[in-house]
């Protein structure tokens, strides 16, 4: 049930302020991406861990869902309400590592993950973040709230202060 009410939040950002986006926007691929990520999500939480086995079902649909949006969110990824990806046709990737507060954007060419060897799996990132074009972050890390990531910038420490702009690579924060 949250997932539906998360799915509305997204939507919502995804209109915006232009109503007539309400006709268009359910053919577009940040909104079939972002659907098919609420609905695994919502049967993971149902069916927990035999998900897995069930999900195997509908594996063809999902495939050509992912080919067409160009998004690939893990259903164990916990991410609240709000997300907006702007532009799909580059790519993104969320890790199932992942906790992500809500009003997420991300521009495009995304990639949030942790690494494979990793002894600690927590990846947590603030709400009301925004990543630029094809930046990346790698964890197990964690970002405070109103994080910025600046275009091409790979973050690969934590940076638990909010209100925060990150860029380079590695990403370091900039004076403002």
């Amino acid at each position: 049930m949250i997932q539906l009410v998360y799915l509305f939040e997204d939507i919502k950002r995804m209109v915006g302020r232009e109503k007539l986006r309400w006709g268009i926007i359910w053919i577009s691929r940040s909104f079939i991406g972002i659907l098919f990520y609420r609905l695994e999500r919502a049967f993971f939480l149902i069916f927990g861990n035999y998900y897995k086995y069930i999900r195997i079902l509908f594996l063809p649909i999902i495939v050509l869902a992912n080919a067409y949006s160009n998004i690939d969110i893990n259903y164990k990824a916990n991410i609240k309400g709000g997300l907006l990806i702007l532009h799909p046709a580059l790519g993104c990737v969320i890790s199932g590592y992942s906790n992500i507060g809500k009003n997420l954007t991300l521009t495009g060419g995304n990639v949030i993950g942790v690494e494979k060897y990793s002894s600690n799996m927590e990846f947590f990132l603030g709400e009301n973040c925004n990543m630029g074009a094809n930046s990346t972050i790698i964890g197990p890390i964690t970002l405070g709230d109103n994080v910025k990531v600046g275009a091409s910038a790979c973050v690969v420490k934590s940076y638990s202060l909010g209100n925060t702009v990150l860029a380079g690579v590695p990403a370091k924060p900039l004076l403002i």
